[in-house]
């Protein structure tokens, strides 16, 4: 593997792997909650609310950085599934980045002005909103992104045990975007459950960085 791509790789997944973790604890900290009406999210909204939301927006610009070191890792056979899921990792950053940036910056400001109008489109936390859905299209492309790089592995060593947790991600991440346009509240919680498999596949990437040889070309 390239050497700067090597060392790409294992920057970014040790980045990735410590905004994960801050994004658990904090969500676990100041759970936001979703709400039906603008009215009861600005009735409930705090500051803390939107502490979360700075981490996920440090792992979508993270995320770019790390799917590019996959492309780079996939021997040349498989360089149509990377290129495919680099694509869609790319349209994840965008739809969850343009989201994030929005509830970093425009959110607050309905929120002084008291626009709820506004409000009940650009907030992530109020179902049914614009940004509701984009958010859950980012994690839908970011679910198959994750399916066609899982074919960039073998089956054989530890390589199979990276393809198996890419695969649970990206089927888990798939059955939460399911659960969000079925209205499955069962399903929809794969989105939180998914962090955890994406977390092992991060893992196991940086593990597998690290055993890889450096080639100077």
């Amino acid at each position: 593997m390239n050497k700067n791509a090597r060392k790409t790789g294992i920057i970014t997944s040790l980045v990735i792997l410590s905004l994960t973790i801050v994004f658990i604890i904090l969500v676990s900290v100041f759970p936001a909650g979703e709400y039906d009406s603008a009215r009861e999210f600005l009735l409930a909204f705090s500051p803390s609310t939107l502490l979360p939301v700075i981490p996920s927006f440090l792992l979508v610009m993270a995320n770019i950085p790390f799917f590019v070191s996959l492309y780079y890792y996939a021997e040349e056979p498989e360089k149509p599934f990377a290129i495919t899921g680099l694509l869609f990792g790319v349209a994840y950053a965008v739809c969850c980045g343009c989201n994030y940036f929005t509830q970093l910056t425009l959110v607050p400001q309905l929120i002084q002005l008291g626009k709820l109008s506004s409000l009940a489109v650009f907030s992530m936390h109020i179902r049914g909103s614009f940004v509701y859905s984009l958010d859950n299209l980012g994690y839908a492309f970011l679910a198959i992104s994750f399916l066609f790089f899982s074919a960039i592995f073998s089956l054989r060593g530890f390589q199979g045990y990276i393809k198996s947790v890419f695969v649970v991600y990206g089927i888990s991440g798939l059955l939460g975007t399911i659960g969000y346009i079925t209205a499955n509240s069962l399903l929809e919680s794969f989105v939180f459950i998914s962090a955890f498999p994406y977390f092992i596949a991060v893992l196991l990437m940086l593990i597998q960085f690290f055993m890889m040889k450096e080639k100077t070309n």
